[in-house]
């Protein structure tokens, strides 16, 4: 393209402000010489002349008097929402805001501030000293360990407590008829069950204890053990199986008389 192909310049001539765009500076120019955008628009556009072509830099340069590649600098530029700064913005492409990352972070943190905090308070249940702590955050029941251990003996103390089976009414001692305290069962001593015991021997109640011939469990013979030992099983299996039984039988004992 030659010096003489290019348009002569406008009468009105207006400053290009940094960043402002091709197509605003355009508008801008067109009002200030009283025509239309459009036209304008057209008339900057290389021959052929075309509607949908785009506006050549030399020929907006020409009209206002000025050179090529400083006008598209000053209006390509732009300025940086976060620090400022005035970059060149490359034609094609979306425009860019910032002029570098950290300035990009700063504006998107401008634009999506943190939520604020709100603070609650409360009470330590243990010692009443005041708490502090956020609704999102982890939420403190005790001011210290101390309390919150002094919490969890009392629960533990409360939960036994209530646990445990008062004494029925109206029971006593079956030898000497003293009421029964809390976790007795027959007899109120060790002396009274030895006393109910020979009693019932004497009674005829309890036989005297002789050697028997078979095994209480299996029904397998049995001898005696050394030194005249009394046996009442054979083996150590029927031993355990005597065992288990008479602990069943001494629970099933303990709950029809509705204690621990």
């Amino acid at each position: 393209m030659t010096t003489s192909r290019l348009p002569a310049r406008l009468p009105r001539q207006i400053r290009p402000v940094a960043g402002e765009g091709l197509k605003s500076f355009i508008e801008r120019l067109a009002t200030a010489n009283h025509i239309k955008s459009s036209y304008l628009r057209r008339y900057l556009v290389d021959p052929p002349w075309s509607w949908n072509g785009s506006p050549s830099w030399e020929r907006l340069a020409a009209v206002i008097g000025r050179d090529p590649s400083s006008l598209q600098e000053i209006l390509l530029s732009r300025r940086c929402v976060a620090c400022g700064a005035v970059t060149f913005q490359p034609p094609g492409g979306s425009p860019r805001q910032t002029c570098s990352q950290a300035c990009r972070q700063e504006a998107y943190r401008r634009r999506n501030p943190k939520p604020q905090k709100e603070e609650r308070h409360a009470a330590c249940p243990g010692c009443g000293e005041k708490l502090t702590f956020v609704p999102r955050g982890a939420t403190r029941r005790w001011c210290s360990d101390s309390c919150r251990q002094d919490a969890e003996r009392q629960r533990r103390r409360d939960k036994a407590e209530a646990n445990r089976a008062p004494t029925p009414p109206n029971l006593s001692c079956g030898v000497c008829d003293a009421p029964l305290e809390a976790g007795r069962r027959r007899w109120c001593s060790d002396r009274c069950c030895h006393i109910a015991y020979m009693r019932r021997r004497a009674a005829g109640a309890i036989p005297p204890r002789h050697q028997p011939t078979t095994c209480t469990e299996c029904s397998g013979p049995l001898e005696p053990g050394r030194n005249k030992q009394i046996r009442l099983t054979c083996s150590t299996l029927c031993h355990s199986r005597r065992s288990n039984r008479l602990k069943k039988e001494r629970r099933s004992w303990k709950q029809s008389l509705n204690l621990r």
